[in-house]
């Protein structure tokens, strides 16, 4: 598995943040359960009653957590979708190259979405959830867009192949072997092709 970067996406490298960036480094990287708030604290070299000034719980670290990295995609998604496009091939290729991008750049957030929220506990994965679905929904409103001809369900299995063919790069690709965006080309280039949609 890829070695998970330990740059701060934030300015601040000291306190809070550090405290979540060690944490989501550590849970995408060891796993959550076997992350303990001690082990958090002596990766960010502090006590472990320091961390409790910041954050009530380790559930409430990766309530967090999980939060960043879904405002890293969807900031993205959006930005994308403000740039004019030729056309729906353009649209999607620009879509994907986004959120890989957003993954790789906040590795340590996002990868929590593919490697930790399936083990969360229940409470952090409700919370979560709104957030996942409506960016999710981002993505079914631009499939339909670009494909009006496939059905509701034909456009849900495409939604489904296409976040799980990108999301799983945070487990294969490693950033300094290729580009992001060649890997976003590819991606985007079979998943046009399969909707079939004649650009």
């Amino acid at each position: 598995m890829e070695t998970v970067e330990r740059e701060l996406p934030q300015t601040d490298q000291t306190g809070r943040s550090r405290i979540l960036h060690e944490a989501a480094v550590l849970f995408v990287t060891c796993g959550y359960a076997e992350t303990s708030m001690r082990t958090i604290a002596d990766a960010v070299d502090i006590r472990p009653a320091s961390i409790y000034h910041h954050f009530e719980s380790k559930d409430a670290l990766l309530t967090e957590i999980l939060e960043i990295g879904m405002r890293a995609v969807t900031s993205s998604f959006a930005a994308a979708s403000r740039v004019p496009h030729a056309n729906g091939r353009a649209r999607l290729h620009a879509h994907v190259e986004a959120h890989l991008n957003a993954l790789f750049t906040n590795h340590a957030f996002t990868a929590a979405h593919v490697t930790v929220f399936p083990f969360a506990p229940d409470a952090v994965r409700r919370a979560a959830v709104p957030e996942r679905d409506a960016y999710e929904a981002h993505w079914a409103t631009l499939l339909h867009e670009i494909a009006p001809h496939l059905s509701t369900g034909d456009l849900r299995l495409v939604r489904l192949a296409l976040l799980g063919a990108m999301n799983s790069a945070v487990q294969w690709f490693d950033p300094a072997e290729g580009s992001t965006d060649d890997v976003a080309g590819t991606i985007a280039e079979t998943v046009w092709s399969g909707l079939g949609a004649g650009e």
